[in-house]
């Protein structure tokens, strides 16, 4: 069974960066450019949808980032006016946005929701060494104008890169004086170490010991304000429910990743076989019976193929991430 009380969304797969490790720029032929709008979220979260299964919403996308949504802001608001206790978590490189389109976003954001900065630098030039395209002056008065107008907790995000790694404390020290709550450094996977087609050399690959070990990437937090919520029971029990599986311990069944719907409205199981790489061609094709333009969310979730092909969780991604040899509990109640 899906776990139904998350959902990772990718609003818009609309991006004005141009991060080279992004799929935008490794598969750009089929990149599609679009968003889901308010219309879409009224037809497919229904209120007693939302509030007999929705704990948690986040808003990042494989492709695109979620504050170029047009109606971001508008959606947040349907869904907190049905259930005010829902979670919102976007994730954002947070540029070319005004103080005045913060303080609206701040506004219907509450203390158990946050805004996660992706900021991998320490200054405009180094930030643009990964994130190409981005503005730091807007990003870090985006986190001014959040901190000073809203009770929402903010996360700087930053990868681990060859040019970063030596100055990790020292953003760490920004991000505090700058009111964030938590700082997040996250071990990638994208580098040469373990994919050799980024070359024998690669220039933003960092030392081993800021590269993941794992399938997928790491992630470590610093808490500044120590106001992160609980793990959802709900994350605790399912991954007791399912975690003595033989072979796969499936995050879809438990729900930390978010069950993922992208800027074309199709429902994959997660972000992870929905991105445009080769090997997840099949699921390019499987998807296009979960089209959420022709059916409800309900009625995807309700098909037969969750609980019969789906089953043999015989795809790449599934075998490598959701392999029970590595979800331990912790892999499976963190984002």
């Amino acid at each position: 069974m899906l776990a139904t009380w998350h959902f990772h969304i990718e609003i818009s797969s609309k991006c004005t960066l141009a991060c080279p490790r992004c799929a935008r720029q490794e598969v750009p032929d089929t990149l599609v450019n679009t968003e889901l709008d308010l219309a879409f979220f009224q037809r497919n979260f229904a209120p007693e949808f939302v509030r007999s299964h929705v704990e948690k919403i986040t808003f990042c996308g494989d492709d695109g980032d979620p504050i170029y949504a047009h109606d971001l802001i508008p959606v947040i608001r349907y869904i907190k006016d049905i259930k005010p206790a829902v979670e919102i978590v976007i994730v954002t490189n947070g540029s070319y946005k005004k103080d005045q389109w913060w303080q609206e976003l701040g506004d219907v954001l509450t203390g158990i929701d946050s805004v996660h900065f992706s900021i991998d630098g320490y200054d405009h030039d180094s930030n643009q060494l990964y994130r190409v395209n981005s503005d730091w002056a807007s990003s870090i008065e985006g986190i001014h104008t959040l901190r000073a107008f809203s009770n929402v907790q903010i996360v700087w995000a930053a990868i681990a890169f060859q040019f970063n790694e030596h100055a990790i404390e020292r953003m760490k020290v920004y991000a505090k004086q700058l009111g964030v709550d938590r700082f997040q450094l996250t071990r990638s996977t994208k580098f040469a170490k373990v994919y050799p087609v980024y070359g024998p050399v690669d220039q933003l690959q960092p030392s081993n010991n800021f590269i993941s070990n794992t399938e997928r990437f790491e992630r470590e937090l610093t808490d500044f304000t120590f106001r992160s919520n609980p793990v959802p029971d709900i994350n605790y029990t399912l991954y007791n429910t399912v975690k003595d599986n033989k072979l796969i311990v499936p995050l879809c069944s438990i729900g930390n990743k978010g069950l993922y719907i992208s800027a074309q409205g199709l429902l994959y199981p997660c972000c992870w076989v929905a991105n445009r790489y080769s090997h997840n061609n099949e699921w390019q094709d499987i998807t296009k019976k979960f089209d959420l333009a022709e059916r409800t969310l309900e009625e995807c979730l309700a098909d037969q193929f969750w609980k019969s092909d789906f089953q043999s969780y015989k795809w790449r991604e599934c075998q490598t991430k959701c392999a029970a040899a590595v979800v331990d509990e912790n892999y499976a109640t963190e984002w």
